[in-house]
């Protein structure tokens, strides 16, 4: 509290954003009620410098009453920011954790409002009790407000049925669920962490960069000491010991000198100058010393400047021997949370299959962890708090036709079904739940890989979508088949996606492979019935090619075909390849066609083997999985449901070359094409 001060308000602008602007000035008329001061009364918002690398922005809140300032801090910042028809939402910090979401067109009756608010929760209510939700409701800001004497004996429902009938008795205070002049939506996450900020602090550069620097600074007697130095960075970094060591000596000979100039030699223990050059190698100068004037200081600074220049490859390979200690420490004690966030994600995503919902916009935003994420993958569980884009894939009633969800995606976890109607999705594919299914798969894949390693998988493709958006629109213009752009757009789009997916699990094999899971039950069986599919179409194309070949004709060929190994096809396709072109009893047009047939056999047989080998490992009784390995399987899957051969070959042809990477640390927005094809 500030007495004194001057009591006019702030009318300075404190954010571009208008959206955060329009939320922190509800947070301070807020402010203003829980202070029982006038809504006239003056006030000021002050942004300050947030202590963390995230994109939360921290204002102070000032209110003038009784000739006094009284001040109180909140934190803001947008959640997937949404465009077009899909609500604006942001994380606000205000005495707890919670989201608003602002609808994109306004709803000002109340009667309205609390319909909006009930059909909000009708696919969330679906999911329970399998899968948490937050729902939008008015308790998470009147419990601010207005207290009941028997609140804490009331459950959630309750409280809330309680709240809306006293609204209604107390109309006045209906304007306090309203931004400007109309009603937003508030969701209470004050039990729950987001898991974008779970990851984010996993991965966090930041605090990487710190605990290097600590490294440094607190390993202070391994560069004096040969075994704790090759115990800690290995028997391969011992050259960099004995050339730190030179390093040393020759700082330690001339800072003496420097001293000595100063007439201070005596006044600096061998401990504080030691401290000095640590300091300056974790990239901090010396600012202050107790015996040490301002002068002293600069001359020491300047000296460690000049030494670590003429020794730079010495001291970046030391730097580098660190780095790599702690990133590997780091990884080591992040390891059992990956895996179990990993755990969850595919737990949550059996749910929503077994429940018949698709999300259709899974990101780490949309999710929040229920429990501890310190602990085991079975203590704790992922909610969802979005559902604006959410469909029933698998109504109650098998005749009810599947509602078309808004035409919505976050770019780094969709796919072109996501820009296309389910009409053109269903005349496409044929099956239309099983595509708004595995639009989630597709999103955990992408949300797996973030956990692993920080970083999006797929920040090249994704810049194909808008471009996708733009062909469907010239198509209908154009009065052309949608039907065909989607075919030749998810071409294009999976040709990249391919080409992307090896390339980064290639790039990120070693931590991939590190981290290894347990399937759950559930997530094994809906492996399984996929796997299952594509094991059976398999052998269905190796019958059909070895019926359909006219070159081994009898039964028993035919049947020895059909039941042979791959290693068993390649043997026999050596042996011919070697066979004497003179001495062989095959004529050389037989010959070739025989290896041409074996060759494509091969390819089918190792296919076929591949799923077999896969199924034996979901059979077992507590499967267990590397990330990289989870990976391919999955992205496997996707690919086979998503993309079909006859829409012509995957190629590196297809593969965009101007797709730009993006600045990963920012929160990427959910687009909407809901209004970019314009449908008849």
């Amino acid at each position: 509290m500030e007495k004194n001060r001057d009591m006019e308000s702030e009318t300075a602008p404190f954010s571009e954003d208008s959206g955060i602007v329009s939320v922190v000035e509800f947070c301070l008329n807020l402010y203003k009620l829980q202070l029982e001061a006038p809504q006239t009364a003056p006030s000021q918002i002050v942004p300050v410098e947030s202590q963390s690398e995230g994109p939360d922005l921290v204002y102070e809140l000032h209110v003038g009453r009784d000739e006094q300032w009284t001040s109180r801090r909140m934190a803001i910042a947008p959640i997937g920011e949404g465009s077009g028809s899909k609500s604006r939402c942001f994380k606000v910090i205000y005495d707890n954790l919670m989201v608003v979401k602002v609808p994109p067109s306004p709803i000002t009756d109340f009667n309205e409002y609390i319909r909006s608010i009930s059909a909000e929760g009708r696919i969330a209510v679906k999911l329970a009790p399998k899968i948490e939700f937050v729902a939008p409701g008015v308790t998470a800001i009147l419990r601010k407000i207005h207290a009941f004497p028997d609140s804490g004996d009331l459950s959630l429902s309750e409280l809330e049925r309680r709240y809306v009938l006293w609204l209604e008795e107390n109309p006045d205070f209906q304007e306090y669920l309203k931004i400007g002049n109309a009603f937003v939506f508030f969701m209470d996450l004050s039990k729950n962490s987001f898991l974008s900020y779970i990851v984010e602090k996993m991965h966090d550069n930041r605090l990487f960069k710190s605990r290097i620097r600590e490294e440094i600074i607190e390993s202070r007697n391994l560069l004096w000491d040969i075994l704790g130095f090759e115990g800690k960075y290995g028997s391969e970094s011992l050259s960099i010991y004995f050339d730190m060591n030179r390093v040393y000596a020759d700082y330690e000979s001339k800072v003496r000198s420097l001293l000595r100039q100063h007439g201070s030699a005596a006044a600096f223990s061998p401990y504080e100058k030691q401290k000095w050059f640590l300091l300056y190698l974790a990239d901090k100068e010396i600012k202050e010393s107790r015996s040490a004037s301002p002068e002293v200081i600069a001359d020491i600074n300047l000296l460690l400047r000049k030494l670590i220049k003429e020794n730079k490859k010495c001291v970046t390979a030391y730097k580098q021997a660190v780095r790599d200690y702690i990133s590997k420490t780091t990884f080591v004690q992040n390891r059992p949370k990956i895996s179990g966030i990993i755990t969850n994600m595919l737990s949550l995503l059996a749910s929503l299959k077994e429940s018949g919902v698709a999300i259709r916009d899974l990101k780490p935003d949309n999710l929040f962890v229920v429990g501890d994420s310190e602990r085991s993958a079975e203590e704790y569980s992922l909610g969802l708090i979005d559902f604006e884009t959410a469909v029933v894939f698998k109504p109650a009633d098998e005749a009810q036709i599947i509602l078309q969800p808004l035409l919505a995606g976050t770019p780094s976890y969709a796919t072109p079904s996501h820009l296309f109607k389910n009409e053109i999705l269903a005349e496409v594919f044929g099956d239309l739940p099983l595509i708004l299914h595995f639009q989630d798969w597709q999103a955990v894949v992408g949300m797996i890989y973030n956990a692993a390693t920080g970083w999006c998988l797929f920040e090249k493709t994704r810049k194909i979508l808008p471009k996708i958006s733009q062909a469907a629109r010239q198509a209908v213009e154009k009065k052309q088949p949608l039907s065909h752009v989607f075919k030749k757009s998810s071409r294009i789009f999976w040709s990249n996606a391919v080409s992307e997916f090896k390339e980064k699990i290639n790039e990120n094999e070693k931590t991939l492979t590190d981290v290894d899971l347990f399937i759950p039950k559930n997530v094994a069986y809906m492996f399984r019935q996929n796997i299952l599919k594509e094991k059976n179409k398999i052998a269905k194309a190796v019958r059909n090619y070895v019926l359909s070949q006219i070159i081994f004709c009898s039964k028993e060929n035919r049947k020895s075909l059909i039941r042979c190994s791959s290693e068993e096809i390649r043997r026999y396709k050596t042996k011919l390849e070697k066979e004497d072109s003179v001495s062989s009893k095959t004529p050389p047009e037989l010959k070739a066609k025989i290896i041409t047939l074996l060759k494509d056999l091969d390819a089918l047989k190792i296919r076929l083997e591949k799923q077999n080998r896969r199924l034996s490992l979901l059979e077992q009784p507590n499967p267990k999985i590397s990330v990289y390995e989870l990976l391919e399987l999955m992205f496997h899957i996707i690919l086979k449901v998503m993309y079909k051969e006859e829409w012509g070959s995957l190629s590196e042809e297809c593969v965009s070359e101007s797709s730009d990477a993006c600045e990963e640390k920012e929160r990427e927005p959910t687009i909407v094409y809901e209004n970019t094809i314009l449908y008849d």
